[in-house]
């Protein structure tokens, strides 16, 4: 059997560090992939994993506020990003509904909360509640998906047995 994992989604490596000693600890692999191909590669070895998945977020703007060009690309580029991370999320829960996913967001936003509930998300991390839950959060829902991934393998074995 292969090493649980967890796998890191994110641009700044931030969320990583953070579960760095966990992984350790707990003797668990950490793997920060950079394209959600590498992700959807990864999972596919069965083995129990954790998602954890930065969705990005902004401070909403004030209506009324021009953007200037720069503001305005930043501001598309972080559309692109929140929608393809959306798409990610979606993508793992449906074709790997084993995996446990974390979304990680930078600020308050209750729609992109709802949208990460609703296409899969198995805890939701964003202000006002402390990224300093991470750690707890990552560690009960892979002791989660690790009995789960006993229990089937014990059952496996004694429809095996009764054959």
């Amino acid at each position: 059997m292969q090493f649980p994992q967890i796998l890191v989604y994110e641009t700044d490596g931030l969320l990583a560090a953070m579960l760095r000693d966990l992984a350790k600890t707990k003797r668990l692999a950490l793997k920060e992939p950079r394209k959600a191909e590498t992700v959807l590669r990864l999972l596919r070895d069965r083995c129990p994993s954790v998602l954890v998945l930065k969705i990005a977020t902004y401070e909403k703007r004030e209506a009324g506020f021009p953007l200037d060009e720069e503001e305005q690309r930043r501001e598309g580029d972080r559309e692109k990003e929140q929608v393809h991370s959306l798409d990610l999320l979606a993508r793992v829960h449906e074709q790997f509904p084993d995996t446990a996913i974390v979304a990680v967001g930078d600020a308050e936003d209750a729609g992109l909360d709802s949208l990460a509930w609703d296409f899969g998300a198995s805890y939701v991390l964003m202000p006002p509640q402390s990224r300093q839950l991470l750690s707890e959060i990552v560690t009960g829902l892979m002791d989660r998906a690790i009995a789960k991934s006993q229990d089937n393998k014990t059952r496996a074995n004694e429809r095996a047995s009764a054959t």
